[in-house]
């Protein structure tokens, strides 16, 4: 089994994280809507903003320190784009969350 990385990323619309700073944890609207958390891995960045991220100007990127999502992360595999992607099943804790800056689906260090 390939090691998991330490460090993964989830997109959050700044409005949604700006409402979750008054709480000890984030929750996602795929949380109540799908029952998890959608996060990617450095490698997956691009293909999760060419599928899902393109023209969105309100997000902020959130780093997060994998150990600290236990026991609700989960890797799961994704027919549409042939990998397995990181889902976390609970809130995220604000103590996992390394670093938070704006994102811009278009800057070329992504690929966009």
């Amino acid at each position: 089994m390939t090691a998991r990385p330490s460090i993964l990323f989830h997109f959050a619309a700044r409005r949604d994280w700006a409402e979750a700073q008054s709480d000890d944890v984030y929750r996602a609207p795929s949380l109540a809507s799908e029952g998890f958390i959608h996060c990617a891995t450095r490698t997956q960045i691009p293909g999760v903003i060419q599928r899902h991220l393109q023209g969105r100007r309100d997000l902020v990127r959130l780093t997060l320190d994998a150990s600290r999502l236990a026991p609700w992360l989960r890797y799961e595999w994704s027919e549409a784009s042939r990998d397995e992607y990181p889902h976390v099943y609970g809130p995220i804790p604000m103590a996992a969350v390394i670093a938070v800056e704006l994102f811009d689906p278009t800057d070329a260090e992504y690929g966009g």
